[in-house]
């Protein structure tokens, strides 16, 4: 037997993030601010994004949101000079909503004109990460960073038979 429970309870992500409130075109908190530029069907539900926004979906320029099987999909897009990659610009949503979205689905875009890295995302790097990690990868190894590694060129003979061990086993049919 399915236990009935309200839409309001439902919390999507195990970390909420902040509770958004829509004041016509914007849906804003204290910190971020989206313009909704389009609402096709009516899709836009404040408590239905409340449920499923989190804070990694800030670092885009735009956010879709699509709902399908009675559940909304967020997925963030780059504005075109900003994307590496073509599927993540926004002058592809056309074919994002017809490749993965439900044929004739209500979808929403919002326009997030102050995008900011998310404090907990991994992604971003900077020179001083990098060099922390590099400093730790040679400490492992033996070594310190500003070490180079002694290779020893292809045309000599390794110095000592327990340097190099090798087991070649030949078959034949």
């Amino acid at each position: 037997m399915r236990k009935e429970i309200a839409p309001e309870l439902y919390n999507y992500n195990k970390f909420p993030g902040p509770e958004f409130r829509q004041v016509g075109s914007q849906v804003l908190t204290d910190e971020i601010q989206f313009e909704l530029v389009e609402n096709y069907r009516d899709a836009f539900d404040l408590t239905a994004f409340n449920q499923r926004f989190s804070e990694i979906l800030t670092k885009f320029d735009f956010i879709v949101g699509d709902w399908g099987n009675d559940q909304l999909r967020l997925r963030g897009f780059y504005q075109d000079e900003k994307a590496k990659e073509s599927d993540v610009k926004i002058s592809r949503l056309e074919d994002y909503l017809l490749e993965y979205c439900n044929y004739g689905c209500a979808y929403f875009v919002l326009e997030n004109r102050q995008p900011k890295r998310a404090s907990f995302d991994k992604k971003h790097h900077n020179k001083v990460d990098q060099d922390l990690s590099s400093k730790r990868r040679s400490k492992r190894s033996g070594r310190r960073a500003d070490q180079g590694s002694e290779k020893r060129p292809h045309h000599q003979k390794p110095k000592s038979t327990k340097e190099v061990q090798r087991h070649f086993v030949i078959r034949q049919k």
